[in-house]
């Protein structure tokens, strides 16, 4: 028996970064598949107006910001990798509050809070995690690596997601997404726990070691809620159907995975301050042009020029993020999702 279970242990990867890898592209690709899809789910599957679903995302990132701290704290208590674990069931019950959601009365803030909290305990783990196992000379590949891995796993998840809501309904997505979180979480846990220092006031968030980088992960907040609540709710209406949705999701990810991983490991040879500001306008573009959109063709020439500038200026700008985190570690990144998650409030409230 001990012979046997040491030779699939074999099978299994030694380097700490690429059992990140696999972790976090399972991950990315088990909650894709239902991901793009809820704000369709809530607004046509269920009936709540626009308002309500936006107010949805609206509480889940309040959430997410307060329990950022608290995640960090636990963090600290019992380990990193325990908080990526504990983010599971939280969001397992948010996913299965959702599924309950058309026979039951449950209050829509009480499933964003779970969204938000799940989201926290996961992101403060993994942070941490990437940081130490990482390496500042090869950040910009490996943040590279990472990311287009990530997002390659969600090459195929809104595509499985779409199809499978399409002829099974939502129920079998639900599932699957179950499954493949606590397999995506093992990976973690074949490597030491870490139990990083943590102290957090609210004096940090004006902090000027924060407050520089403030603005930047306020507009990256609004960028994250924009490209994953408004955009498909927006893209839906043209092309009125989850699975050509679902084609949609691919081509983006496709494109940019591929211009992340190269551009991300050309950052570790160039000045990343230089190739952001070079390629920053080109995604202003893209943006720009989103707004123009309303037929099917235009939906499909927009995804494929902004998967490339998305693809362009993400692996410097993630790694750089990473760099920026030189002293206070813990404290950086806490700040980090507080910012984003009130840029992501802001771009809500405008809407």
């Amino acid at each position: 028996m001990h012979h046997h279970d040491h030779f699939w242990w074999r099978f299994f990867p030694k380097k700490e970064l690429t059992r990140i890898y696999i972790s976090t592209a399972m991950r990315f690709f088990a909650t894709s598949l239902i991901s793009l899809f809820i704000p369709i789910y809530l607004h046509l599957e269920l009936g709540y107006s626009i308002h309500q679903s936006l107010y949805f995302y609206m509480f889940y990132a309040i959430i997410y910001a307060i329990i950022c701290p608290i995640a960090a704290k636990f963090s600290h208590r019992f380990g990193v990798k325990h908080s990526v674990l504990l983010s599971i069931p939280i969001y397992l019950l948010f996913v299965l509050t959702l599924h309950l959601l058309p026979n039951y009365s449950i209050p829509l803030y009480l499933i964003a809070g779970l969204a938000g909290a799940s989201q926290a305990f996961y992101w403060m783990g993994m942070h941490f995690i990437f940081h130490h196992a990482s390496d500042r000379k090869h950040r910009g590949e490996e943040f590279g690596k990472r990311a287009a891995l990530s997002i390659s796993a969600t090459l195929l998840g809104p595509l499985v997601g779409g199809f499978t809501i399409k002829y099974f309904g939502f129920e079998l997505v639900f599932m699957l997404t179950g499954i493949l979180l606590f397999v995506s979480a093992f990976f973690l846990f074949m490597s030491k726990e870490e139990h990083p220092k943590f102290h957090f006031s609210l004096r940090s968030l004006v902090d000027k070691r924060h407050w520089q980088n403030s603005l930047f992960f306020i507009s990256r907040g609004s960028h994250v809620m924009t490209s994953g609540v408004i955009w498909p709710l927006f893209v839906f209406f043209i092309l009125k159907d989850y699975a050509s949705l679902g084609v949609v999701g691919s081509i983006t990810a496709g494109i940019s995975a591929i211009l992340i991983f190269i551009v991300g490991k050309f950052s570790d040879h160039k000045n990343k301050h230089t190739l952001i500001r070079y390629f920053a306008g080109f995604e202003s573009l893209a943006w720009f042009l989103r707004s123009m959109v309303s037929t099917v063709g235009q939906v499909f020439g927009i995804t494929i020029f902004g998967g490339i500038t998305y693809g362009l200026v993400e692996g410097p700008m993630g790694a750089l993020e990473y760099d920026k985190a030189t002293s206070k570690v813990e404290q950086y990144f806490v700040t980090r999702e507080i910012y984003l998650c009130l840029g992501r409030v802001l771009v809500l409230l405008f809407v």
